[in-house]
């Protein structure tokens, strides 16, 4: 079960964590008044390992949400091993954490 967490809590949040088993969690959230990002956040929930494999994307990324060109291609949902992203509808970025944190097999960040 994901804990419950606020908007207020996330603003601003960065958080990372390598995992017994090589894989790692970095998590990026921060409220913007910037027009590149038409949401009000910018954010990458990324989820992977450090050393790239054929299993994942040559980031190491083997799944990932993030916004880094929301003006131009909106809100990405990256999956390996497909190199294409798909566009995802934003559902908020409360929503979009907890969705993040029940499709990867570890621990979510406790957020103070």
């Amino acid at each position: 079960m994901v804990p419950a967490v606020t908007e207020d809590e996330l603003d601003g949040y960065r958080g990372q964590q390598r995992y017994p088993d090589d894989t790692v969690v970095r998590v990026f959230c921060m409220r913007t008044t910037d027009e590149t990002y038409a949401s009000g956040w910018a954010y990458k929930l990324h989820y992977g390992v450090l050393e790239p494999t054929e299993e994942t994307l040559d980031d190491g990324t083997i799944r990932r949400y993030d916004n880094s060109h929301e003006d131009t291609k909106g809100h990405e949902l990256h999956v390996a091993p497909d190199p294409e992203p798909e566009i995802i509808e934003f559902p908020g970025m409360v929503e979009l954490w907890n969705r993040f944190w029940t499709e990867v097999p570890n621990d979510e960040f406790e957020v103070p």
